[in-house]
């Protein structure tokens, strides 16, 4: 599996892009940023979206992807899946024909640009030859994290999260886990806002990653709000924790 981050901040500034991760060339989970980071050929080659949760930093470019990708043609839809609740927001509030046009229904309802389609929290699907399973985590509007599992390995992806003690007890549970991606959004300092917002300092998350069983699993950091980088990224190397590393725009990461 190989995990391409097209994005990995909570907020943005000039090359510093919201949250997105390109699985295998073919799955994003969230579509934070996507359109000024891939050529027109990589997005075509995009399938399916797993959304987290319906917050603009993770759901943006769903709009321009698909208005990029309109006329070339692609053989099938773009596939944007998440539980239904997430699916009819994304449908109202942003391809309500006012906001941005209905690409399930261009450049016609036979054969759309987008397709969305909800899932259960709880049941596998594939994805190629992918099994994917999404969890409900804490956070102020309804948000999934996905147990993405592979022949080489599983990978779990939080989604913007609180804490919680369930998420972890469905990660030990993952055979051959190999990384989770988790946020860790603000700076101690900023606890009550954090805990207000659903959100992770590194303090709170040092206390999520001791729910784990083992500590011999990857711990990728993303979601960090610009302003505060310098004290997040302070404060996670006071942890000591050689099993966490913050994320960078345009690294890759291989299961």
């Amino acid at each position: 599996m190989e995990i391409r981050i097209l994005g990995c901040h909570g907020s943005q500034l000039p090359g510093c892009n919201t949250t997105s991760f390109l699985l295998n060339s073919t799955i994003l989970v969230d579509a934070g940023t996507v359109t000024p980071v891939l050529t027109l050929e990589e997005q075509v080659n995009i399938d399916y979206i797993l959304v987290t949760h319906t917050h603009l930093d993770h759901v943006r470019d769903i709009m321009f992807l698909a208005d990029n990708i309109c006329f070339l043609k692609k053989d099938k839809p773009l596939v944007v899946l998440s539980t239904p609740q997430i699916i009819e927001t994304i449908r109202t509030c942003l391809f309500n024909g006012i906001i941005w046009p209905d690409f399930s229904l261009l450049p016609s309802a036979e054969h759309p640009v987008l397709k969305f389609e909800a899932i259960t929290p709880g049941v596998t699907i594939k994805l190629y030859d992918l099994s994917v399973t999404a969890f409900s985590v804490n956070h102020t509007v309804e948000t999934v994290g996905y147990v993405i599992e592979a022949a080489e390995g599983a990978v779990i992806f939080m989604g913007d999260t609180g804490p919680t003690d369930d998420v972890w007890d469905i990660a030990n549970k993952v055979k051959q886990l190999k990384a989770v991606f988790v946020e860790t959004s603000l700076p101690d300092g900023m606890k009550d806002i954090a805990d207000m917002t659903g959100h992770l300092t590194p303090a709170s998350l040092s206390r999520e990653l001791k729910k784990l069983d083992t500590h011999k699993i990857d711990i990728y950091l993303y979601h960090m709000k610009l302003q505060y980088h310098t004290f997040i990224q302070k404060e996670i190397s006071l942890l000591n924790n050689k099993n966490v590393c913050i994320l960078e725009d345009g690294q890759i990461v291989r299961i």
